[in-house]
């Protein structure tokens, strides 16, 4: 477990038919699934993660078992 602060997300990338199959690529790190636990959890993470891309905002993400569980744009 671990925070990861003022990252940047460089990439994204979600596959189906579930939405349970996204993830993130972080600078300085790489790929990173998101938690899978429920959908809308998993989606709203995605959204978050799209608008820190395309807006070059930096993020803190909370990883556990190499997974990203908690996302804040800044």
């Amino acid at each position: 477990m671990a925070w990861l602060n003022r990252k940047k997300i460089t990439g994204l990338y979600s596959h189906g038919p579930q939405n349970r199959n996204s993830y993130v690529h972080i600078d300085s790190i790489g790929w990173r699934a998101l938690w899978r636990e429920h959908d809308c959890q998993s989606e709203a993470m995605m959204v978050l993660a799209s608008y820190a891309r395309n807006e070059g905002r930096p993020v803190n993400l909370f990883e556990e078992n190499g997974k990203i569980k908690t996302i804040y744009v800044w």
